[in-house]
């Protein structure tokens, strides 16, 4: 089954670099695209305008001169129309008849040119083509149709010097080329500017998607927890009540015997121990409350560790405490077992001797409780997994202490954490709303 961790990488955006550098080469592949036919029309648009003014003036020369000499010689005429000294850069003329036949050859090689075929209707021309090289050519193609005759006499082919004309190419491709660098750059700001506000947007969703995720584990991992420490709670309890008078008797007892006073000093923190647990129960079902101050709260849990660990003697307790509100008894009483076990799990670190030292402070609206020892610290291995039941670093513990300790805080609004945990030196912090 896919974790969320899993799915947040599955939802993770592409990077921005490659889709951004991928979306500019298409832009400039399309602008390319298009930029070659628009430049074939446009210099089809140029070759066509010239060859309309030529074609006017030969159709002009050929009205005047049609009106009084085509009737006597029509081959005259259309000469005189096609060989206009007037036109410029003129290289070669040649006159077909209506049926694509050469006629007659001026100024340039006699051999046909072959006719475009089939030959298109008079409305149709002039036809042009360009033909690069030094100098360059324009060819034309024009009908001859003087206004004195119906139908047409012929067709007039005339290369033409096309410098001027390749001079204006060259203008055209270099607006073009710049149009469409304009447009490039232009389109393309846009679209980075589009893109990368497009990836920030998926960025910070991812992010919040992630921390989303990873509350929602650590919520799980607080459930879970929650849930096995209940357990342990409702077996702890239930520990408490079967064993609460049968201790009383076993204390009586060994008390009475007067042979073994260490048996009966357990037997009695035993019992105090219970008793503490019940008094926090009863607490818990909203008894009649009343209010400690945290100095006196560090100094009951200075005193409980030292009656609790008479084998080490030589352990050094410390306890500063800050101002600030008191608490009330359920959180003393519950804020009391969490420092004692941390107190009792400092002071079993400690081989022979040592520091414990007892920290209290009001800061933010808050309680911040800290325990320190100056013991050999925690294996890695353990503090990965030190809340969890069942995990201990002291052989024959059994792990519940720190789960139910954690529980108890987070039951109070509050989190335990380990602040630090190196050789010569362990804290554990505890963070309760006043």
């Amino acid at each position: 089954m896919p974790t969320l961790s899993s799915i947040q990488r599955r939802l993770r955006p592409p990077h921005g670099w490659p889709v951004l550098l991928g979306a500019l080469v298409l832009l400039a592949i399309a602008i390319v695209i298009v930029r070659i036919p628009f430049r074939a029309e446009l210099r089809d648009q140029i070759a066509h305008r010239d060859a309309r003014i030529l074609a006017t003036l030969i159709q002009q020369q050929l009205d005047e001169t049609g009106s009084r000499l085509f009737r006597e010689d029509p081959l005259a005429a259309t000469l005189a129309a096609s060989f206009n000294p007037g036109l410029p850069g003129v290289l070669a003329i040649q006159i077909y008849s209506p049926e694509g036949q050469l006629f007659a050859s001026l100024l340039g090689p006699t051999n046909a040119v072959p006719p475009p075929e089939p030959l298109q209707p008079a409305t149709q021309l002039p036809v042009t083509r360009f033909i690069p090289g030094a100098p360059p050519q324009l060819q034309v193609w024009l009908p001859l149709q003087p206004a004195t005759a119906t139908g047409v006499l012929g067709y007039t082919h005339i290369t033409l010097d096309a410098s001027d004309l390749a001079a204006e190419y060259d203008r055209l491709d270099a607006g073009i080329t710049r149009q469409s660098l304009l447009t490039f750059l232009g389109i393309g700001f846009t679209l980075t500017l589009i893109l990368a506000l497009a990836f920030h947007r998926l960025q910070r969703a991812n992010l919040l998607l992630a921390d989303r995720s990873n509350r929602l584990e650590q919520a799980n991992r607080d459930l879970s927890l929650a849930a096995r420490t209940s357990a342990v709670g409702a077996v702890a309890s239930h520990l408490v009540h079967g064993l609460r008078n049968p201790l009383l008797a076993l204390q009586q007892a060994v008390a009475e015997a007067g042979h073994h006073p260490d048996a009966s000093d357990t037997a009695r923190r035993m019992r105090a121990m219970i008793d503490d647990v019940v008094r926090v129960l009863r607490d818990e079902q909203g008894l009649p409350g009343f209010e400690i101050s945290a100095d006196e709260l560090l100094a009951e849990t200075g005193r409980r560790g030292r009656s609790q660990l008479p084998a080490h003697p030589v352990i050094q307790w410390e306890s500063i405490a800050g101002s600030g509100p008191p608490l009330d008894n359920r959180t003393a009483n519950l804020t009391l077992l969490i420092l004692e076990n941390l107190v009792t799990n400092a002071a079993q670190a400690l081989s022979s001797e040592g520091i414990i030292r007892l920290h209290a402070a009001h800061t933010a609206g808050h309680w911040e409780f800290e325990v320190h020892d100056n013991g050999p610290g925690l294996p890695p291995e353990i503090q990965a997994r030190l809340f969890t039941p069942s995990l201990s670093g002291r052989p024959g513990g059994s792990g519940l202490g720190l789960a139910l300790s954690r529980q108890l805080a987070l039951h109070l609004g509050g989190s335990l954490q380990l602040r630090e945990s190196i050789p010569g030196h362990t804290c554990f912090h505890l963070s309760l709303p006043s």
